[in-house]
């Protein structure tokens, strides 16, 4: 098994953030796995920490995107940001609480 606090955690970390950042997700796709499958983690605190540093990933890197495409041009599709927005936030809020019910296994 590997050292949690070393330097796999870390290099896992990295690679995620480069794949992350080529396709312009927060890397939860590559980072979900690695802290089940890799550093054993249950699975709903895999799925919350896994948010969190999602959120934290995509916060970060909004200047550097901000940077590439102005803001300006983003919001003049407000009505698309808003409809997948409020679509995603109530998704969010359904599968939040399926994963709370459901066994680990399942999940």
């Amino acid at each position: 098994m590997l050292d949690r606090s070393g330097i796999w955690p870390f290099a896992f970390g990295a690679i995620t953030g480069a794949l992350g950042g080529l396709i312009g997700l927060g890397g939860a796709e590559f980072r979900l796995p690695v802290l089940l499958g890799v550093f054993r983690f249950e699975a709903l605190r895999a799925v919350i920490l896994n948010k969190a540093m999602s959120l934290i990933v995509v916060a970060t890197a909004l200047p550097f995107r901000a940077m590439t495409v102005p803001f300006d041009q983003v919001f003049a599709r407000w009505d698309i940001i808003l409809n997948l927005l409020a679509g995603s936030l109530l998704g969010a809020w359904f599968g939040a609480g399926w994963a709370t019910r459901l066994k680990a296994q399942n999940l």
